[in-house]
Formats: C-alpha cells, sequence, structure tokens
C-alpha cells in the first residue's frame, strides 16, 4: 500500500513516462502564421514558395493549395519574406502574432526576370479576427508603454468584463494567472501572483468566454502573462518613479497640532481636572499632567512622518541574443510603497526579479530555463485571498496595522491594536525547465517541468509582544482613557505551499485541423499555522487552525481547431481530478475523538480530551469537461461567434484540510498540537473544518457575439453571456456533536449555486492618424443562492437539524451598469507638425483613461412615502480620470522618456452611501449644508471629514517617471 507521500511521487513519475512516450500538450504561449500565396496575373496558387520568420530557424513552404503554415511563433512583432525563383521576394513587416491565434498573411508575388528583385510592404492586421470563437482581450506592449497602467490588476481593470477584482461577475477566485503557460496559482487559498514587471512583457491575453478544453483550473477568467523574446539585438528598458511626499488621504494629517486631542485636552482642560473633586486628577499638578498627556500622545518617527516619505520604484528589463544559439531575458523591480495612512512600518516594499536563458541544442530542439523571486512586505490591507472567507471568518473582520481615522485608539501605539494583523511577508519564487522540439513546420511538442514556492508570514517580527503581556488582561490606556499605551496581541499566521508541475505538449497541424492533445499534474506539499492567544474571563483561551497535506492533481484533454473560409471550430474535452490522498475522521461532528461516546476515545479520559478517532481515505475526484467555438463570419466585415462549455475548479485545499480548534494551555511546547493529552474543543471563527468528501465547482457557460468591421474605422464588439455555476464550495455548515454541543466547528460544502448574465459592449476606432478612440459599456445581473443545512446534529442527537431556508442574494455589482473609455494621441519618432524646422510633437504621447459606474442602489422611504419597495434609490455615480503624458528624446543615442501620470487628474470625490440614521439625516435635512448633514466624529463632535469619502476614488497622485529604451 502506498504511503501519502509515494504515491503522488509514482504518479508525477508516470506522467513523465506518458508525457515522454505520447508527447502529450497543455496551453501554449505560441501563436500561428499562415496563409495562402497566388501568382498576382493568374491568381494561381503558388507551389513551393519558402516562407520564414526573419530571426526564426524555421520556416515553411506553400503546398499544391499555395497554403503555408508556421507553428510555434512566439507572440511579438515580425517581418515575414517570402521568395520564390523567378518572381519578386516579397517582405512583409509588422506581422503581429498574438497567444493561440492564426496570423494570417496571404500574399500575391509578381513574375520577374531580374534577379534578387525585393518589395516590402507592411502587413495590416485584420479589424476582425476571424478565428475569435470567444472573448478575448489582447493587452501589447505598445499598449503598456502608452497607457497609464503599471500593474498586472490596473491592467485588467481597464478591460472588459473586469471589474474591481471580480471577472464578468465572479470572483476573483475563479480566475487562473499564467507566465508563460506556467501556473502561479499557488492553490492553498487560490493566490495568484501578479508581481510581473510590465517592462518585461510582450503581451497579455485575458480571456474571460468559453475557453479552449487546453485550459482549466478555472471558471471565471485565464490571465496569460508572455515575456518578451528578440533574435535580432540586445533590448533594454530602464526606468525609475516617484511619487511625491504628501497627504493621499481625506482630512486633515492625522497628527496635526490644530486636532482636537491636541487642542482640546491643553492646559486649562488639566488645570479645571486638577480641581474638581470628582475627577481622578483631583489635587494633581496640570503642568505634569499636560507634559504625561503629551508624552503619552508623541508618535513615533514612522506614525508621525508619514506624509513626508517619498514613495520610490526602480525596475528594469534587458533581453536579447547572446550569440546566435543563445538568448536570455533578464528583469528586476523594487519598489519603496508609502501608505495612504500612518501604518506600523515606513515602507511598503514590493519586489520581482525574473528571467531566462533559451539554448538551440540543435535547429529542432531548444532548452529554456528561468524563473521568478517576487514578494512583498506591506502593512496595507492586500487584496489576498487570506482575508477572505477562503482562510476563516475571523480573517474578513481582521483589520491592518494601519490608523484609518484620527481618534483611533491605537493612534500613538499601533502594535497595541486588538485583532489586526501583522504586516505580511510574502515570498513567491519559481522555477523551470523546458524543452521545444521542432519535428517539421507543422508539427512541434514541448516538455516543461516547473516548481513554484509561495511562503507567508504573518507575525510579530519586530519585538514587540512580551510574554508576560496578553491583550484585554494588561491593556492599559492614557489619562483620558482613550488610547492605549500598552496591549500586546499574541496572534500569528503563516503558511507555506509548494506545487510540483509536469505540463508537455504536443501540436500538429493536419490539413485544416490544428491538432493538440495533452495532460498535467501538480504535486502539493503545504502547512498552516494559525495561532490567536487571548485572556477572556481571567483565563487563557488559544484559538488556532493548523495542518499540513500532500494532495495531488492533474488533467487531460483533447482540442481541435478546425479553419476553413466559411467557419472556424474549437472542439475539446478536457478531464480533471484532484485527491487530497490523506486520511480523515471517520466522525465529523467529533474529528478529535473528544466524547466518551466516540470510537477511539480513551475511556480513562474525561470529555474534551482527544483520543485516536478512526479513519478513513479520502477518494478520487474527477470531473469531465466538453468546450465548443464557433466563428462564423456573416459577412466580408463581421463574424458571429458562439462558445459553449463545461468549466471545473478544485476548490481552496484550506476547505478540504483545515483542522480549527481551541485549548487553554500556557505551555506553548504543546499548544499548536491538536491531539496533546489536553482540554480540546472545536473552533468555528479560525478556519474551515476539512471536508473529505469535497469535489470540483462546475461552470456551464454560454457566449454569443458580434464583432464587425465598420469601414475599416472601427471594431464594434456585442457579446451576450450567461454562467450558470453549481456545486460552489461556499455552504458553511455548524456541526455539533451529540455529547458537548456547548461549541461547534464550521465546514463547507458544494451546496452553493449561481448564475451571472450579462452584456458587454465595445467599440474601438482603427485610425491610421495619431488620435484613436474607444469606449466600453458592460452590464451583469448576478445571483447566489445555498442548499443544504446550517446546523447538523450527530445522529443520537436529541437536537433537530436546520435547514438553510431560502437563501439567495444579489452577487457583487450586480445591475450596475459600468462605462470604461481611453483616448490616445501619439506621434512617432521625425513625425507631427513642424514649426520652423522644429517638430516639438515628435515622440510624444497623450493617454487619457476614463472609468464611470452607476451608483450604489440603497433602500429609503420618506415622510408620506407608504411604498415598501427595497432597493428603491440609487446613490451618486463614481467616476475618475486618469492621464499620462510623455515626451521622448534622443539621450546619448537611446531613446529616453520623461512622463508624469495623474491618478483622479481632476482630484474628485464623492461621499460614501450613508447608512441607518446618517441616511435619514441627509435626504431629511437638505436645507442644511452637507457638512451640517454628513456625520460627526463621536469622539469630538467635529465634521468626520477623514470618513466622508470613498477610496474607490482615491484623493490625486501624480507619478513621475524617467525611462530608457533601447
Amino acid at each position: 500500500m502506498f504511503t501519502r507521500f509515494n504515491k503522488p511521487v509514482l504518479i508525477f513519475l508516470a506522467t513523465v513516462l506518458l508525457s515522454l512516450y505520447h508527447l502529450e500538450v497543455n496551453a501554449s504561449t505560441y501563436g500561428k502564421v499562415a496563409g495562402k500565396v497566388v501568382d498576382n496575373e493568374t491568381k494561381e496558387p503558388l507551389i513551393g514558395v519558402n516562407v520564414f520568420i526573419e530571426g526564426i530557424d524555421y520556416g515553411a513552404s506553400t503546398d499544391a493549395d499555395g497554403e503555408y503554415v508556421i507553428l510555434n511563433v512566439h507572440p511579438g512583432t515580425y517581418v515575414l519574406k517570402m521568395m520564390h525563383i523567378g518572381y519578386v521576394t516579397q517582405i512583409k513587416e509588422g506581422v503581429q502574432v498574438s497567444v493561440n491565434r492564426t496570423t494570417r498573411i496571404d500574399a500575391a508575388l509578381n513574375p520577374t526576370v531580374i534577379e534578387g528583385a525585393t518589395v516590402t510592404v507592411t502587413a495590416q492586421r485584420d479589424v476582425i479576427e476571424k478565428d475569435l470563437t470567444a472573448s478575448e482581450q489582447f493587452v501589447t506592449r505598445d499598449v503598456l508603454d502608452k497607457s497609464w497602467v503599471r500593474t498586472i490588476p490596473e491592467v485588467l481593470e481597464t478591460q472588459a468584463g473586469v471589474f474591481q477584482n471580480t471577472f464578468r461577475g465572479s470572483s476573483n477566485l475563479q480566475s487562473l494567472y499564467l507566465l508563460d503557460n506556467m501556473s502561479v496559482n499557488s492553490g492553498l487559498l487560490s493566490d495568484n501572483y501578479t508581481g510581473f514587471n510590465t517592462t518585461m512583457i510582450e503581451e497579455i491575453s485575458v480571456l474571460t468566454g468559453g475557453y479552449n478544453a487546453e485550459y482549466g483550473s478555472a471558471r471565471s477568467a485565464i490571465v496569460n502573462v508572455v515575456s518578451k523574446e528578440a533574435t535580432d539585438a540586445i533590448h533594454g528598458t530602464f526606468l525609475t518613479r516617484m511619487r511625491p511626499a504628501g497627504k493621499y488621504h481625506y482630512g486633515a494629517n492625522f497628527y496635526d497640532e490644530d486636532n482636537y486631542d491636541y487642542t482640546h485636552f491643553d492646559l486649562d482642560y488639566w488645570t479645571a481636572e486638577s480641581q474638581n473633586i470628582y475627577s481622578n486628577y483631583y489635587g494633581q499638578d496640570p503642568d505634569t499632567l499636560l507634559a504625561m498627556w503629551r508624552q503619552q500622545t508623541t508618535p513615533n518617527d514612522t506614525l508621525s512622518n508619514y506624509t513626508e516619505r517619498y514613495e520610490l520604484e526602480y525596475e528594469g528589463t534587458l533581453y536579447g541574443p547572446i550569440t546566435n544559439d543563445l538568448g536570455f531575458l533578464l528583469s528586476g523591480r523594487f519598489k519603496k510603497g508609502v501608505g495612504r495612512y500612518p501604518q506600523l512600518i515606513p515602507y511598503n516594499t514590493d519586489y520581482n526579479f525574473q528571467g531566462y536563458l533559451k539554448y538551440n541544442l540543435s535547429p529542432q530542439i531548444k532548452l529554456k530555463v528561468g524563473g521568478f523571486i517576487g514578494g512583498w512586505e506591506s502593512a496595507e490591507y492586500l487584496s489576498v485571498n487570506f482575508n477572505t472567507l477562503e482562510s476563516a471568518q475571523e480573517s474578513e473582520w481582521l483589520g491592518s496595522m494601519q490608523v484609518y481615522n484620527p481618534y483611533s485608539d491605537s493612534k500613538y501605539r499601533l502594535y497595541a491594536a486588538v485583532y489586526r494583523q501583522w504586516p505580511e511577508l510574502r515570498k513567491w519564487y519559481q522555477g523551470y525547465l523546458k524543452m521545444t522540439h521542432v519535428l517539421n513546420n507543422r508539427t512541434f511538442y514541448e516538455i516543461t517541468l516547473s516548481y513554484l514556492n509561495d511562503d507567508m508570514d504573518r507575525s510579530n517580527r519586530y519585538g514587540t509582544d512580551s510574554d508576560e503581556l496578553w491583550s484585554r488582561r494588561d491593556d492599559k490606556k492614557d489619562l483620558i482613557n482613550h488610547y492605549y499605551t500598552e496591549s500586546y496581541f499574541h496572534a500569528w499566521d503563516k503558511m507555506n505551499c509548494e506545487v510540483f508541475q509536469l505540463n508537455s505538449q504536443f501540436v500538429s497541424q493536419i490539413g485544416h485541423h490544428l491538432l493538440k492533445f495533452g495532460t498535467g499534474f501538480n504535486a502539493y506539499d503545504f502547512s498552516y499555522e494559525h495561532f490567536m492567544g487571548v485572556h477572556e474571563g481571567g483565563s487563557r483561551w488559544n484559538l488556532l487552525n493548523v495542518f499540513d497535506g500532500k494532495p495531488y492533481e492533474g488533467n487531460v484533454y483533447l482540442q481541435d481547431k478546425i479553419e476553413f473560409s466559411s467557419i472556424i471550430i474549437n472542439a475539446g474535452l478536457r478531464a480533471d481530478y484532484f485527491h487530497q490522498n490523506r486520511k480523515a475522521p471517520t466522525n465529523m461532528f467529533d474529528p478529535l475523538a473528544i466524547q466518551p461516546s466516540t470510537p477511539g476515545h480513551d475511556p480513562a479520559q474525561p470529555l474534551g480530551i482527544p483520543g485516536d478517532p478512526e479513519l478513513k481515505d479520502t477518494k478520487l475526484q474527477y470531473a469531465f469537461s466538453p468546450r465548443l467555438g464557433i466563428s462564423h463570419p456573416i459577412s466580408e466585415n463581421s463574424i458571429l461567434h458562439f462558445a459553449y462549455g463545461h468549466f471545473y475548479q478544485r476548490p481552496s485545499w484550506t476547505k478540504m484540510f483545515g483542522f480549527p480548534f481551541t485549548n487553554y494551555t500556557e505551555d506553548m511546547d504543546n499548544v499548536l498540537d491538536p491531539y496533546a493529552q489536553q482540554t480540546t474543543y472545536p473552533e468555528e471563527w479560525q478556519g474551515w473544518y476539512g471536508n473529505g468528501e469535497m469535489g470540483f465547482e462546475r461552470t456551464v457557460q454560454y457566449e454569443l457575439g458580434v464583432d464587425i468591421n465598420l469601414y475599416d474605422r472601427f471594431k464594434f464588439d456585442l457579446t451576450g453571456y450567461y454562467k450558470d455555476a453549481s456545486m460552489e464550495a461556499s455552504v458553511i455548515t455548524g456541526l455539533y456533536g451529540v455529547t458537548y454541543n456547548t461549541t461547534k466547528h464550521l465546514m463547507m460544502s458544494n451546496a452553493g449555486y449561481s448564475d451571472v448574465r450579462g452584456i458587454e459592449t465595445k467599440i474601438d476606432s482603427r485610425w491610421k492618424g495619431p488620435f484613436n478612440v474607444g469606449v466600453g459599456h458592460d452590464v451583469y445581473w448576478s445571483f447566489y443562492g445555498e442548499v443544504g443545512y446550517s446546523r447538523l446534529y450527530e445522529p443520537g442527537s436529541t437536537r433537530i437539524n436546520v435547514p438553510k431556508g431560502l437563501r439567495q442574494g444579489k452577487g457583487a455589482w450586480s445591475s450596475y451598469h459600468k462605462i470604461k473609455s481611453w483616448a490616445n494621441i501619439y506621434f512617432e519618432t521625425g513625425r507631427g507638425p513642424e514649426i520652423a524646422g522644429y517638430k516639438p510633437l515628435d515622440d510624444f504621447n497623450v493617454y487619457l483613461y476614463f472609468w464611470w459606474r452607476s451608483g450604489d442602489p440603497y433602500t429609503y422611504h420618506g415622510p408620506g412615502d407608504l411604498s415598501t419597495k427595497p432597493l428603491n434609490k440609487r446613490w451618486f455615480n463614481y467616476y475618475q480620470t486618469n492621464l499620462k503624458i510623455s515626451k521622448g528624446f534622443n539621450l546619448l543615442g537611446v531613446r529616453a522618456e520623461l512622463s508624469a501620470d495623474f491618478r483622479n487628474l481632476f482630484n474628485q470625490k464623492f461621499l460614501r452611501l450613508l447608512y441607518d440614521d446618517d441616511l435619514i439625516r441627509w435626504h431629511e435635512n437638505s436645507n442644511l449644508s452637507q457638512e451640517d448633514r454628513l456625520p460627526k466624529v463621536s469622539f469630538s463632535g467635529e465634521p468626520n471629514t477623514w470618513g466622508w469619502y470613498s477610496y474607490e476614488v482615491p484623493p490625486r497622485e501624480i507619478y513621475l517617471q524617467f525611462k530608457i529604451d533601447f
């Protein structure tokens, strides 16, 4: 019988052997160039025309129909050369290739008697991409250079269907990010690494529709980041970027001496306190009291100087050939980020270093080795899945080590903040080895082996905790009993996840069929440790979630892309599987066997002492996914595309392996052991009790769209979609033992469902001049629900199980209308209007971006309104304008650029939606000024200018940048 370790290792090795034998395939980062070559006079097909891409070692020859195909072309812009004896050689410049797309370049060659005659033309990318069978958006390096975006999340926010961490109404949890076709999802919490340097990116592909069978492990989006390559020369980009010091929140500086806590508690206040016979300070010296107060309310330099720090960022990328057979890419970035608010650490650092070496072992065999090292340390509230229900209920509630208002009780001693998370130290790294073997111009295969590591540490790395002081029991406050002077929150969260990946691919063009057959295998090794220690009711409580695991998963698929002039079909079938690879407690109501009635409990021990519970093997989970996409040209300038598919995704491992419990020991050597011989009970807030029978989540997607080329000047896209999701791992059920049911543990199960239907509309210009524009609108309606039980009792209990009842609601941003638009003016080098022999707009760029969304719905019925309709009103609409202006120039023979980015160009601010009495006061006092209608600070009674406005549109920020390109 295999051990837990040996089984995934054997499966991994078996997959390697199968890959080598069958030459199996996984999703590709390559594109295809194809076309037809004819005689320009007779229009007859030309046989044997040599077609090749400059800088690439292989090409193709046209067949009897004049057709050619070149596979395995890395995304980028190329020069295509067509040569045939007796004909003028034709060179096509500006051939754009994208991931998994066919770039069609047809040509008509002219006969000639002059040997070596050549003609050069510029290839025009089709406005309508006829092989588009589902929604896919590309962001090229040209757009990255011109626009204001600096990070992957910012890039995604500019795309249709993406809004504030959702993809077409589904959460970011349902997305998968790839770097050069390798997953950068660590699996434990379904986090994707997104910190790649934008200067190393050739293009980003965003798939939000019915993607092909080669893509899995995602139900809402695939984001593929493709690195740059070059064969002609060494290229590079180096930049430095700075945001000036300043106050970037609403309201006054938190430590301004004009604030209430400085001006009100002055010498007069303490004199009055010393003369008040009912005061705790009666008879004391006012000057001494004032000095003590000033000492207690004097922040350290990290806190007080939060508006005086510059934000600095450095990035550089170098890539190209070293020899004819050896190429490389090396890219690095380091950022000293400055928080918007005062925080525990002075800077939020962020870094990423990545690269590769690519070697041509022979004209047919290429080797590539590379990887990345990235991470951050941040006190901000991060958009990571640890802060969501993927981790625990309490993770959603805990705040970050920042001060959000000027009268927070932790304003002067941030480490005294109870129920705050320590700054996150996150480290990611990945290494990979890839072999590509080109058998001929129509067939190649590729094998990739990679290792990914994700490590998180949220603990007190700064030595502020004292072993003698525990939160609440030992709290100390200042003279007015408002600000903490001492309080220590003993808690930490640590996790590590290793992922071993094997993928291989075989691709062959057979006639009109582009065939792919593939498999992949991932083996995991992770650990998770959560600890929180507090004193409640005079005794020590330890709240924990500790577990580890070595599960595995894999896939196999078959994909066919059938291309005819009248129709293009993407058809595929995918199979996915995963195995928890562990033994789970047989009794889910009492996994520790703390009850005397549970098999495995020691009869000599009382209730609450763990025993030796019975265990059972978890089972293999599997799913099959049919996929179909069709593109049909309905005219020369328009296509109709349709996509349908089943998409399965494994839930986060935390929902399958969690083991939350509580004990009361002060022995730190045993505190993390749930089976130690000490009183231990279930715990509900610190995590999910692992569900040993959890299976795949499923979404069935439908998409129908039309793309129209309007006079070669505009591209119009209209797409409607529907997503029907079931078996979602989102239903929370409390599990109670038959004997002990004072507390419970919570388990998630595949009993959730949802559906999303929406419409996306886009129109982008294709003008050949320096000015282009685009605008898009999208709206969706999202609903979710649950079935099952909210409380389950162990068989034999006298209590009755409690069903969920009607649990339905609207999803995030449901029925909100969103508009995204852009405008760009760019004069290429040597272009632009001329004034007195000088072209002042030469290499000049202006990029304007604007987004708008409809306001939040809310319910308000004023006096005399007898209606009871819910959500009968909407709050203010929100919108924002960003601008980038850049000017390039020659500096010592290389291109240099100065630019300025403006976020929230017009410094607009928007009121937060009010609730309860504040909302009533707002509506029923329209005769008053805005200041009098809005909430006051409870501590001081002054206008709460710090909390009135939404940071969905933060105050204006300006970034200055200097860049060198060559």
